[in-house]
């Protein structure tokens, strides 16, 4: 049954809460009093998620804007997500796929004014490979058997076996030789002080508040055109909006619900790989049965989520493949039928109260998230009401950011964000392969563990055939549809306001928490 009235007043109580925090006549976002933006060459951006290092090694493919920033790769995506040469100018690749041989540019330095050197290429692949558990990027490295540096400018990979995605994972920054050789790579010192090679160095860092980038007049395609770039942490969406009306910011990331309300910036709105979903934790014993969490898949009105919440920033979900070429995932329909259908068959029928029960208990759960996150306290919102009106105990309770990072293992439900634009490698092997189990210190923190799933993540990454590729990921989708590990709701759309003036932001597909934006901000300068 749909209940859309009852949702869209739901989801706009829980906007509500965020608007009113904002008034109704202070988003001159910048028009007058304190709020001009800054003409000086500095921009001041403000986001919600602060990475917990900015050590491109410790990170998992979403690289935050500081990082991105930073750091360069040997190679890096353009406005289509396809691979281009960065610190490297030119490759070569064995036709058996076993062997890579890059060139580094001439000329190239770190910000403390070192060479960068095909050493320090061979050192990061060596110190991830080796991190194991403690780099999440390690897994890329692990078909590598050898790196060797013949001279300054190359460097030369052999695989034991093809791995098709090794281009698209040599984007990973290349880290400083001189500056880690001997230290940890979780070394805690570089992860707040890194040294980097890319168009921005870190000049000043307060946990919990700012970092405070300067241009690199030493960057290979020459020096930014921003003077300055200072990152703002503000977990709560309507500080942010609040900040950037009263000109504390010049721009910032925005929630869908805030969009209606900036004044005075202009929009720049992104399709991303992001998508929302809710993830089952299944060492938990109610979650086990696939039945369920089938049934769950279909009582979950994904049009209506986007109607209400994400209101139309962005497209209702299928699978973790969606904005990619390899999308095949045929997705859930909203079926209370069926839902009554596969409930019954795994041995559960409706109490007194119209709830799923067996053996005289119903199928309780706590459903969370971040609890500064309003986008994803909506879904939550929305989600747990669908799902008690299809028979579902569920009991929403959002969580401190701070609590979900220390209590992972404890969740039961949880409204979970991912997805990269790249690779399909890097959206799906993290999440999804059972050796990523959040017990192994991996990605994967709902401990899925599917055979068919994992063969068909090995296969897709193992072959450089494009039909071999594709006909394993749609094997991987399906694995997927018959055993799901998430309840998809919605991919985003990207929302940041920025200056008028501010020139060089281009359209790309973003990543999770529409990381990427930053992309060729060596570009951007003021009119």
């Amino acid at each position: 049954m749909h209940r859309r009235p009852v949702l869209t007043a739901l989801a706009a109580m829980s906007v509500a809460v965020v608007l009113a925090a904002c008034g109704q006549d202070g988003h001159d976002g910048g028009q007058g009093g304190t709020s001009a933006p800054a003409r000086d060459g500095t921009l001041t951006y403000a986001l919600g998620d602060e990475p917990e290092t900015f050590n491109p090694g410790l990170q998992d493919g979403h690289t935050d804007p500081v990082t991105e920033l930073v750091f360069r790769g040997l190679t890096r995506r353009d406005a289509d997500n396809k691979v281009v040469p960065a610190l490297a100018e030119s490759w070569q690749i064995a036709k058996d796929g076993r062997s890579y041989t890059f060139r580094l540019r001439k000329g190239l330095t770190w910000h403390d004014g070192k060479p960068v050197t095909s050493d320090d290429v061979a050192f990061t692949i060596e110190t991830v490979k080796a991190a194991g558990a403690d780099s999440p990027l390690a897994r890329n490295f692990t078909a590598v058997t050898s790196v060797t540096a013949p001279d300054a400018t190359t460097v030369r990979l052999e695989l034991e076996r093809p791995f098709a995605p090794m281009l698209d994972a040599m984007a990973m920054a290349v880290l400083p030789k001189h500056v880690l050789n001997g230290k940890k790579i979780t070394d805690p010192d570089f992860g707040r002080q890194p040294v980097g090679a890319g168009p921005f160095r870190l000049t000043a860092y307060k946990p919990g508040q700012y970092a405070e980038l300067r241009a690199f007049g030493g960057y290979y395609e020459g020096a930014p055109g921003l003077e300055k770039i200072i990152i703002k942490y503000v977990p709560d969406d309507s500080a942010r909006l609040i900040q950037l009306a009263n000109g504390e910011v010049d721009a910032a990331n925005l929630a869908p619900q805030q969009a209606a309300k900036v004044r005075g910036k202009r929009l720049e709105v992104y399709p991303t790989a992001d998508y929302r979903a809710l993830m089952f934790n299944l060492t938990n014993p109610r979650f086990a049965d696939k039945r369920v969490r089938q049934a769950m898949n279909h009582a979950v009105d994904r049009d209506a989520i986007t109607e209400s919440v994400v209101l139309g920033y962005g497209t209702p979900a299928k699978g973790p493949l969606d904005t990619t070429p390899y999308a095949s995932a045929p997705g859930f329909a909203f079926d209370p039928a069926r839902v009554t259908a596969l409930m019954t068959e795994a041995g559960y029928a409706r109490d007194g109260q119209g709830l799923w029960a067996r053996n005289g208990s119903t199928l309780r759960f706590e459903l969370s998230t971040f609890a500064e996150d309003s986008l994803r306290v909506a879904i939550l919102n929305v989600a747990a009401t669908q799902l008690r009106q299809q028979g579902f105990d569920v009991v929403p309770t959002p969580r401190p950011r701070d609590w979900v990072r220390r209590h992972w293992s404890d969740l039961e439900v949880f409204v979970v964000g991912w997805g990269t634009p790249y690779d399909p490698d890097t959206s799906v092997y993290g999440p999804f392969h059972s050796s990523e189990a959040l017990a192994e210190g991996g990605s994967n923190f709902g401990s899925y563990d599917n055979p068919a799933a994992d063969k068909a993540l090995e296969d897709g990454r193992g072959t450089l055939d494009p039909d071999r590729r594709k006909a394993a990921y749609d094997a991987f989708q399906q694995a997927l549809q018959d055993d799901p590990p998430f309840v998809w709701i919605s991919y985003l759309k990207a929302i940041n306001a920025v200056p008028d003036d501010l020139t060089g932001p281009r359209q790309r597909t973003l990543g999770h928490h529409g990381y990427g934006f930053f992309w060729n901000a060596e570009t951007w300068r003021y009119r």
